[in-house]
C-alpha cells in the first residue's frame, strides 16, 4: 500500500514538472557546447549548436565549452524561449601592484594581488585599489588565449599643496607642524586646521577637508597685506570706537586695505561719525567739532594784562569766545602784581575774577606728594597745589598716613606769588662726578641728569646708581644717611679709542712695545698708563712717553711731533 502511494506522488510531481516547464531552444557557437540548468548536466547542443530542453521560469541556464568563457544567464520564460549563446575564447590577465596588499576588482569580482584572472576575450574593467593610495581605474583588452600582464604603482592618497601670496608663509598645521609655503605633504583623511602668519600680513586660520583615498588637492590662500596707521583726532585725546575696538587718540594699529567706519567723542565737542577707508600706512584724523562759550576777565585793578595758556590775549576787561576745555590764566597787573587761575569752560559763558589787591597765590608741594594732603586756611586739598588766597599769614599743614604731621607757615602778599616746598621723608644729599665728564646717571632706573651732578637730594636709604657712557657703565650700590652729604667719583672702566696723528706723516708707532702700524691711526686702548714710541721712516726715534687715559674722552686725538 505505502510503495503504490509513493509512486503516486512520483508520478504527480512528474506531471506537475511537465505542466510548469517551458521549451528553451539553445543555439550554441561553438556548437556541441554542454548545457546545465541549475548545475544539472542536462544535455549537449549537436553538430549545428542546437539543443531544446524543458526549463521551469527562473532557472539558471549556464553553458560551457573546451576552450571557451563559461557563459550563464536566468532563463525568463516569458520573452526568451530561444537563446543563441556566443561564447568567447580563454584569455588571462595577470594583476600586480608595486603595493603589498592591494586588491583588484576585475568586472565587478574581487581579487587579492598578484593574482592571475581567467576572462573571457575583449574589454573588461579593472580597479586597483588600497586603503591610504588613490585608486587606479583602467579598461583592459585581451586576445583569445593569450595572457595580457598589467602592473599597477598606487599613488598614496592624501596629498595636498598649498601655496600662497605672499610665499613663505608659516604655516602651522593641526596645531603642530610648523612649514612653510610653497609645502607639498601627505595627510589623513578628514578635516585639518591650517593658522598662518606672516609679517606685514593678518594671520588667520582655516581649515581643509581631505576625503579617504582622495587625488592630490591644491589650495591656495592670499594673505591681507597690514597697514600700519595711526588714528589721531583734532582735538586729540578723542574716544574713538572702531573695528570693534574702544581707544583714545592718537593710537597706532595694523589694519587690512578696507573701510572702517568710526564713532568718536569727547569731552566738551560734539560727537563724531564717519569711515576711512584704509588703503596705506600713514595718519588717519578724526575731526571733532568743539563746543564754544563766552569767557568775560575782569581784574582788580583793571587793565591787567591777561595771558591766557601762555599766550597774551589781551587787557583787562576783555570777552573772548572760546572752545569748551580747560584753561590755565595768568593776570599781570601794575607794579609787577599777578594772578594765577585755572577754569573749566564748560557753559555758554564764564566770568573770570582776578583780584591782584586783595589776594596773592600760594603753591604748595611735598615730597612724597603720593598720599600727601595739605591744609590751609578753609581748603583741604592733594599736592601739587596752586591757591588763590587773601592777604594775611597762614598755617600750612601736611598729612600723611606714613609721617608725622609737618607745619610751616606762610605769608601772603598782594599779587604775588609764595612758594611752600616740604620733604616729608628724611633726606640726603649727593654730589656725583664722573671721568670723563658728561656720563648718564641714573638712580633706581630713573635719569635724573648728566655727571656732573651737584646737590641733588634724596630720600635715606638703600639706593642703586647707575653711570653709563658711550662705551661703557657702572653699577654701584650706596646707602644714604639722613641729613648726611655723600660725593662720588667715576671713571670709565672701559677702554679709550685714541687717533694718533703727525706732522710730518707717516711715523711708526709702537705701543706697550708692540708695533701698531704708521700714523694716522686710530688704536682702542684700556684706561691706565700706556708707553709709546715713534719712529720716522729712516728708523729714528722722534718721540716717546707714557699715556695715562684714565681721564680721557671714549674718543680723542694724540698729536706726535715727527721733527
Amino acid at each position: 500500500m505505502k510503495r503504490k502511494f509513493g509512486l503516486l506522488i512520483f508520478v504527480l510531481l512528474l506531471f506537475a514538472t511537465s505542466i510548469f516547464a517551458i521549451s528553451l531552444t539553445l543555439i550554441t557557437n561553438p556548437p556541441q557546447s554542454v548545457v546545465y540548468v541549475n548545475h544539472v548536466l542536462v544535455g549537449q547542443t549537436n553538430e549545428n549548436g542546437k539543443l531544446t530542453i524543458k526549463v521551469e521560469d527562473g532557472s539558471n541556464v549556464k553553458v560551457e565549452n573546451i576552450g571557451y568563457f563559461p557563459y550563464s544567464f536566468i532563463f525568463n520564460g516569458n520573452t526568451n524561449t530561444t537563446v543563441h549563446v556566443n561564447l568567447k575564447p580563454l584569455s588571462y590577465l595577470y594583476i600586480s601592484c608595486d603595493q603589498d596588499g592591494a586588491q583588484a576588482i576585475v568586472d565587478g569580482n574581487n581579487y587579492l594581488l598578484p593574482a592571475t584572472v581567467t576572462l573571457a576575450a575583449g574589454r573588461h574593467e579593472v580597479i586597483v585599489q588600497k586603503d591610504g593610495y588613490v585608486p587606479q581605474k583602467v579598461f583592459v583588452t585581451t586576445q583569445p588565449f593569450g595572457i595580457v600582464k598589467k602592473n599597477f604603482q598606487l599613488q598614496k592618497s592624501g596629498e595636498i599643496s598649498i601655496t600662497t601670496s605672499p610665499p613663505h608663509v608659516f604655516v602651522i598645521l593641526d596645531d603642530e607642524a610648523t612649514l612653510t609655503t610653497p609645502v607639498s605633504t601627505y595627510l589623513k583623511s578628514g578635516r585639518h586646521s591650517l593658522f598662518f602668519n606672516f609679517i606685514g600680513y593678518a594671520p588667520f586660520s582655516t581649515s581643509v577637508y581631505v576625503p579617504e583615498n582622495s587625488t592630490p588637492l591644491a589650495f591656495h590662500f592670499e594673505l591681507n597685506k597690514l597697514f600700519k596707521v595711526t588714528i589721531d583726532s583734532s582735538p586729540s585725546g578723542a574716544v574713538v570706537s572702531m573695528a570693534s575696538t574702544t581707544f583714545v587718540t592718537p593710537a597706532t594699529f595694523e589694519l587690512t586695505k578696507g573701510i572702517y567706519k568710526y564713532i568718536a567723542h569727547q569731552k566738551y565737542t560734539y560727537e563724531a561719525t564717519g569711515e576711512f577707508f584704509v588703503n596705506h600706512s600713514g595718519k588717519y584724523t578724526v575731526k571733532l567739532k568743539p563746543k564754544e562759550g563766552l569767557v568775560v576777565f575782569n581784574s582788580n585793578p583793571i587793565g591787567a594784562a591777561i595771558n591766557l595758556n601762555g599766550k597774551f590775549i589781551g587787557q583787562t576787561q576783555k570777552s573772548v569766545s572760546l572752545p569748551y576745555g580747560r584753561y590755565r590764566v595768568k593776570m599781570v597787573g601794575n607794579n609787577g602784581k599777578v594772578w594765577f587761575g585755572d577754569f573749566v569752560l564748560n557753559g555758554e559763558i564764564k566770568t573770570i575774577y582776578g583780584d591782584m589787591v586783595n589776594s596773592g597765590m600760594v603753591l604748595i608741594d611735598a615730597y612724597p606728594s603720593t598720599n600727601t594732603i595739605v591744609h590751609i586756611g578753609q581748603v583741604w586739598t592733594s599736592v601739587p597745589a596752586t591757591l588763590n588766597a587773601d592777604v594775611g599769614i597762614y598755617k600750612v599743614e601736611f598729612f600723611n598716613p606714613s609721617f608725622p604731621v609737618l607745619s610751616r607757615y606762610i605769608e601772603v602778599k598782594a599779587g604775588e606769588v609764595s612758594n611752600v616746598n616740604v620733604f616729608l621723608q628724611p633726606m640726603s644729599t649727593i654730589f656725583v662726578s664722573t671721568y670723563p665728564l658728561g656720563a648718564t646717571v641714573t638712580l633706581d632706573g630713573k635719569v635724573i641728569g648728566k655727571a656732573p651732578i651737584f646737590s641733588k637730594q634724596i630720600t635715606a636709604g638703600t639706593h642703586l646708581l647707575n653711570i653709563e657712557w658711550s662705551d661703557g657703565e657702572i653699577d654701584k650700590k650706596i646707602l644714604l644717611l639722613k641729613d648726611k652729604v655723600y660725593s662720588f667719583t667715576f671713571n670709565d672702566p672701559s677702554s679709550v679709542k685714541i687717533t694718533f696723528v703727525s706732522y710730518p706723516d707717516p711715523l711708526n708707532l709702537v705701543i706697550d712695545g708692540k708695533k701698531k702700524g704708521s700714523t694716522p691711526i686710530s688704536i682702542q686702548l684700556t684706561r691706565g698708563d700706556h708707553s709709546y714710541i715713534a719712529y720716522n721712516a729712516i728708523g729714528t726715534q722722534v718721540a716717546s712717553g707714557t699715556l695715562d687715559t684714565t681721564y680721557f674722552s671714549s674718543q680723542t686725538y694724540f698729536f706726535l711731533n715727527g721733527r
